[in-house]
C-alpha cells in the first residue's frame, strides 16, 4: 500500500502531469487553482515554453491581479509580443492611455492588426470616437448629443431640463417640487407671515436652484448614455 501511494505521488509530481491538471482547471475556469498548478509546473520542469507564461498572465488577468500580470510579462522573450500583452494587461485593467503606450510600439505584422484594434477599442471606452475611427470599423453615424447650455436654459423653467432630454415622469416631479414651494411662498407672503414666508422661500430657492442643475445634469446622463449604447455597438462589430 505505501509503495502504491508513493508511486501515485510521483505520477503526480510528474511536470508533464502537473502542465494536465493546470490545463484541466483552467478549462474548468478554476483561474486561481491553474494558476497555482502553472507555477508548480514551472518549478519542477527542466524547460517551459512561452505559452505556459502566457497562460499564467491570462490567469492573473481573470483574477483581475493586473499588476502582478505586468510583472509576468518581463518573461515573454518576443519584444513585440511581450509589448503586445503589456498592452493587453493594461487594456484589461482599464488603462487606456499606458496600454497605448506599448501598443504602439508593436512592430511584427503578426501582432499589429490586433494591437491596432486594442488602440481603437480604448480610445472609445474612453468615448473618443473620433480618434477610434483612425484604428477600428466604425460605418454607423455617431451619437447625437444634448447641449448642457440649452438643458441649464430650459431648466430655467421648472422640469424643462429633464423635459428637454425625455425625461418626462422627473420633470413633471421637478415642477411639482418648485411649483408647490412657490405656491407656498407666494401664499405665506399674501398672509403676512413672515417667518414661514422666509422659510418658504428659502426652500423654493433652493429647490429652483436643484431643478436647474438637474436640468444639467439630465443632459449629461442623456449624452452619457448615448456614449455607453455606442460603445456597445463598436465593441460588437470589433470584438
Amino acid at each position: 500500500m505505501t509503495i502504491l501511494l508513493i508511486v501515485f505521488q510521483t505520477e503526480m509530481f510528474q511536470p508533464e502531469n502537473v502542465l494536465k491538471f493546470a490545463h484541466h482547471l483552467y478549462a474548468e475556469e478554476d483561474f486561481s487553482g491553474a494558476l497555482n498548478e502553472y507555477r508548480r509546473y514551472i518549478f519542477i520542469a527542466d524547460s517551459v515554453q512561452q505559452e505556459i507564461y502566457e497562460r499564467i498572465i491570462d490567469c492573473l488577468i481573470k483574477l483581475e491581479r493586473f499588476n502582478e500580470a505586468i510583472k509576468e510579462t518581463a518573461r515573454i522573450d518576443d519584444i513585440d509580443k511581450r509589448n503586445y500583452t503589456k498592452g493587453w494587461v493594461y487594456f484589461s485593467a482599464g488603462r487606456f492611455d499606458s496600454s497605448r503606450i506599448y501598443l504602439d510600439l508593436v512592430k511584427a505584422p503578426y501582432y499589429i492588426s490586433d494591437a491596432r484594434r486594442l488602440i481603437g477599442l480604448g480610445y472609445a471606452h474612453q468615448f473618443n470616437f473620433n480618434e477610434a475611427s483612425s484604428y477600428i470599423l466604425m460605418s454607423f453615424p455617431k451619437p447625437k448629443y444634448k447641449s448642457a447650455t440649452l438643458g441649464g436654459l430650459f431648466a430655467l423653467f421648472p422640469g424643462g431640463g429633464h423635459f428637454y432630454c425625455g425625461r418626462i415622469e422627473d420633470g413633471i416631479y421637478s415642477f411639482f417640487v418648485v411649483g408647490t414651494a412657490s405656491a407656498l411662498t407666494y401664499y405665506y407672503y399674501n398672509r403676512k407671515e413672515d417667518l414661514k414666508f422666509g422659510i418658504a422661500l428659502g426652500v423654493s430657492i433652493l429647490f429652483y436652484a436643484g431643478n436647474i442643475y438637474g436640468g444639467i445634469n439630465a443632459v449629461r446622463n442623456y449624452n452619457y448614455y448615448q456614449n455607453l449604447n455606442y460603445l456597445n455597438k463598436v465593441i460588437e462589430v470589433n470584438d
